[in-house]
């Protein structure tokens, strides 16, 4: 197979080394960041990484660019950043990864509470991203009906929906969560579908913009295991973190399972079905 080279943003990285140095020490800090099995998944996941390619239909040489910033529907505003993105002729996968994070409390309703830092209505933001749903949805969207829907959710679909309408491309979402978590009060997977339904079906259930679910089992490797108690409060850890990824696999990844919200070809039921 050809040497595959990605990306972080738009900038090519052609190894590991280079892609681990583009991430900020910020963005690296915690050895239990879902960016950390990710990556890990893309370079070390070898027949794993190739399934969850095969299950969705891209392509296993695909190249991914890793935090490919989605412009802000508001001028000068803060960019969607997308964990991860790919494609093939006909779609494009737009990925968020979840490991160890928290239940997300954010809903529109407390996004659109107060003005936004430089005193603008943030009501006009979330319209924004709605409007890149609004072709993909037959009924008008307007932002108090979804009040009760998780915001990074909204904005993680309408980046799908944006990259799909920029490279004329069938758009899909998929929220990638990597079980067990370290931390026993993460979300769960069950947590992201349930959500994850009940917005599609507040969308109206569009066809043209399925969204897809993933469960990555993993297991601890002996190297992940001696960086998983690094302070996650000391910029040195990044440069520990860093360094491991590019030392060789974190990981060992399992069978991953998938369900499908929406119209797209794999035929998933409604309950996590194992990939083939």
């Amino acid at each position: 197979m050809k040497r595959v080279a990605h990306f972080f943003d738009v900038r090519e990285c052609p190894d590991l080394t280079a892609l681990c140095g583009s991430f900020s020490t910020k963005q690296l800090q915690s050895p239990t960041r879902s960016t950390v099995p990710l990556i890990d998944l893309v370079y070390g996941g070898g027949s794993a990484w190739e399934r969850f390619l095969r299950r969705l239909g891209a392509p296993a040489d695909c190249a991914v660019a890793f935090e490919l910033g989605v412009p802000s529907p508001k001028p000068k505003g803060n960019p969607s950043q997308t964990d991860a993105v790919f494609a093939s002729s006909a779609n494009v996968w737009a990925v968020e990864a979840k490991w160890t994070e928290p239940v997300d409390r954010q809903t529109v309703a407390q996004r659109i509470s107060k003005p936004e830092s430089d005193g603008g209505d943030p009501r006009l933001t979330v319209a924004g991203w709605l409007a890149h749903l609004q072709p993909h949805c037959r009924r008008s969207l307007c932002v108090d009906d979804f009040s009760d829907i998780i915001y990074q959710m909204v904005h993680r679909a309408a980046s799908a929906a944006y990259l799909g309408h920029q490279r004329k491309l069938n758009p899909e979402l998929v929220y990638l969560h990597f079980a067990p978590s370290p931390d026993r009060a993460s979300a769960s997977t069950e947590h992201y579908l349930r959500e994850l339904e009940r917005f599609h079906e507040r969308l109206g259930k569009p066809s043209t913009l399925p969204f897809r679910v993933v469960e990555m089992p993993l297991s601890f490797n002996d190297a992940f295991k001696a960086i998983r108690g690094l302070d996650k409060r000391s910029p040195a850890t990044a440069a520990h973190v860093k360094r491991a990824l590019c030392a060789g696999a974190l990981f060992t990844f399992g069978e991953p399972v998938m369900v499908s919200i929406g119209s797209v070809s794999s035929g998933c039921g409604p309950d996590l079905v194992p990939a083939p």
